[in-house]
C-alpha cells in the first residue's frame, strides 16, 4: 500500500521533469497523508497540467463523500473490475509526483517506519486516478477532485518490508500512463512490469505525529 510519502524536489526540476505548462503553487513537504491536497498531473490540451486534488478518491456516484478515507489506493490487479475505479481508469488518469514513501515494518513489539527512494534518484511519479465529484443534487454543491494512488504487489526487495507498493512511473513511462490515447493493454503492463531498484532507510517512529 502507501499511507505516506514526501516531495521535496526543486519546483523547476518539477516542471522540466513532468513537462508542465501551467503555473501553481508548490512547496517541499515531507510528510503527505490521507486527505491532503496533493499535487497531481494531468494531460491537458495544451500539454501536462499541475494542480491539486484530495487524496482519497470519491467515485462520482458517492452519496457520502466520506467514502474517499477507504479509497486512498487502487490494487492495480483488479483496477478494470472496480466500480469505484474503472471509469477512472480508462477516462481519469494522473501522475502524483513524489520523492519518496514510507512504509512501516513490524520490528520486536513496535513498527518502526521506512522511508523508500529510488536508488539512482531519478524523478518519478506514483500511477494516479482521479474523479471529480459534486456534493448534492445534480451537482448543486462544492466540487471536489479527488484522487487515489496504484498499488501493485512488491518486488523482491520491497517484499522484504511489505507486501504491497506504489506503482512508480519513470517519465517516459509516466507519459504513456497520461495519454488518452495508450492502448488498455499498454496501460496494464505499465502497472505490472514497473520494478525499480529501491533503497531503504529507517526514519524517526514520530511520523505519524507530525
Amino acid at each position: 500500500m502507501c499511507g505516506r510519502y514526501f516531495l521535496y524536489y526543486d519546483k523547476d526540476f518539477i516542471i522540466d521533469a513532468f513537462n508542465i505548462v501551467n503555473e501553481f503553487d508548490y512547496e517541499d513537504r515531507f510528510n503527505i497523508a490521507p486527505s491532503q491536497d496533493v499535487l497531481a498531473i494531468v494531460k491537458g490540451s495544451s500539454g501536462n497540467r499541475a494542480g491539486y486534488m484530495k487524496w482519497g478518491l470519491i467515485p462520482k456516484w458517492a452519496n457520502d463523500p466520506k467514502i474517499g478515507n477507504k479509497l486512498i489506493n487502487a490494487r492495480s490487479e483488479t483496477i478494470e473490475e472496480k466500480p469505484s475505479f474503472k471509469e477512472s481508469f480508462y477516462q481519469k488518469r494522473c501522475l502524483i509526483p513524489a520523492s519518496g514513501f514510507y512504509e512501516w515494518v513490524k520490528e520486536g513489539n513496535k513498527k518502526q517506519p521506512y522511508q523508500f527512494t529510488l536508488e539512482d534518484n531519478e524523478p518519478f511519479a506514483f500511477a494516479g486516478i482521479w474523479s471529480r465529484w459534486n456534493q448534492g443534487p445534480a451537482g448543486a454543491g462544492a466540487e471536489k477532485i479527488t484522487c487515489s494512488i496504484l498499488t501493485k504487489e512488491s518486488n523482491s526487495f520491497m517484499g522484504t518490508y511489505h507486501h504491497r507498493m506504489p506503482v512508480m512511473l519513470r517519465r517516459e513511462k509516466g507519459e504513456l500512463w497520461l495519454d488518452r490515447g495508450t492502448d488498455k493493454d499498454i496501460l496494464l503492463a505499465l502497472l505490472s512490469e514497473n520494478n525499480p531498484e529501491l533503497s531503504a532507510e529507517p526514519v524517526t517512529r514520530d511520523l505519524n505525529t507530525r
